[in-house]
């Protein structure tokens, strides 16, 4: 039902019934292993949709991944009042697609072992220079705003309206995109082959002192004050947002902390304003906003829960992986599946999908695809 006639799986039914670059390829990743066509379609169809020029309407800038390519007239119409801005075909809304991008290709390869072509490596090339020169520019991975009804306002996952990210002075630097960067860029000299970076010295020397730059700063910056834990983005004035998120724990994978800060923000995402029966909320239930039936605002994102449980599996927390795993599982049994989002109460019980204040996809890929992988590991 999610696989496209290309191979890789629409976002969602019925509203994401499209190719889309951070939905399409998180959920692939949750499939290599067990099915890498889905990767290597995805990367192939990405690879032949990313930004060649600059576009201040679509945000298309060279070496740039999709938000998503639309081709659906009717659903863009019956979209259009909700979503303003939705036109046919591409647009660039977002600031991870790119480095998940490069991890979906290091991932991908790492199973497989085998060398990249030339055009894919072309690709990652470029897809790395665009987070050096357009994303970070000198600092953070950052994503500037479009005008209003122009474009998404927030552009990380949290992307929905109303998310705690829209009312944040641009440009906006998200403390989990800073992991995606980090990572595709460490692990750039693993997937590129020697020779293609010899070929690329200026490349090569951008990458390493931009490894420095986060691995020397992302925690300083965004640590909320005398806390061992993160805060969600940084606004343009350089404030420091102070929500307790999820989001952290998506650094987990990226391998950019130090152990004693991964037991930190590992021992706080399972406290309970944050941990529930049935998986992590994105919002700590002690925030003024927390409405665990709002869209980003306090429910539960199976994919956000994979994204952190992959990080706990990767850095050795072996306990806190398969009990994460497991209260997802059981979240699935209890909604008889797993769609897009749910929500958990303040006094722990999970909500029928049909309270939740935006009708959830369902199916939705990516949680379809967390839930494929926490069954099979």
């Amino acid at each position: 039902m999610l696989r496209s006639p290309g191979g890789w799986l629409y976002a969602g039914l019925p509203k994401f019934r499209a190719l889309f670059g951070r939905d399409s390829i998180i959920s692939s990743m949750e499939y290599v292993g067990t099915d890498n066509t889905i990767a290597s379609s995805t990367l192939l169809a990405l690879m032949h949709l990313q930004g060649g020029k600059y576009d201040p309407v679509s945000m298309e800038e060279p070496g740039k991944i999709i938000h998503e390519n639309q081709t659906d007239i009717a659903l863009i119409e019956s979209r259009s009042r909700s979503v303003p801005w939705l036109k046919s075909g591409r647009n660039y809304f977002s600031v991870d697609s790119t480095p998940l991008y490069v991890i979906l290709a290091e991932i991908l390869y790492s199973v497989e072992k085998a060398a990249l072509s030339q055009e894919i490596s072309k690709s990652i090339a470029e897809a790395l220079s665009w987070i050096i020169r357009d994303g970070m520019n000198g600092s953070f991975l950052s994503y500037r705003k479009p005008p209003q009804d122009s474009g998404l306002q927030s552009q990380s996952w949290r992307d929905g309206i109303g998310s705690i990210l829209d009312q944040m002075k641009s440009p906006v630097s998200v403390i989990g995109v800073q992991g995606y960067a980090y990572r595709a860029l460490s692990r750039s000299k693993e997937l590129l082959s020697a020779a293609f970076l010899e070929s690329q010295p200026t490349l090569t020397e951008a990458v390493y002192e931009a490894i420095r730059f986060l691995k020397e700063n992302v925690y300083d910056f965004f640590r909320l004050g005398d806390e061992n834990y993160l805060g969600l983005a940084i606004d343009g004035d350089g404030v420091l947002n102070q929500a307790i998120t999820s989001d952290p724990g998506h650094l987990l994978f990226s391998g950019i902390l130090k152990k004693s800060q991964e037991d930190a923000i590992v021992g706080r995402l399972f406290e309970p304003d944050l941990m529930t029966d049935y998986g992590i909320r994105c919002l700590s239930s002690k925030d003024r906003y927390f409405d665990p039936r709002a869209y980003q605002r306090g429910s539960v994102w199976p994919h956000d829960n994979w994204i952190i449980a992959i990080g706990l599996k990767e850095r050795g927390y072996k306990r806190e992986y398969e009990e994460l795993r497991d209260r997802i599982i059981g979240a699935s049994e209890s909604l008889g599946g797993l769609p897009e989002y749910f929500g958990v109460s303040s006094d722990g019980h999970i909500l029928p999908v049909s309270r939740m204040r935006i009708k959830p996809c369902f199916p939705q890929a990516w949680s379809t695809g967390a839930l494929h992988y926490f069954k099979s590991h």
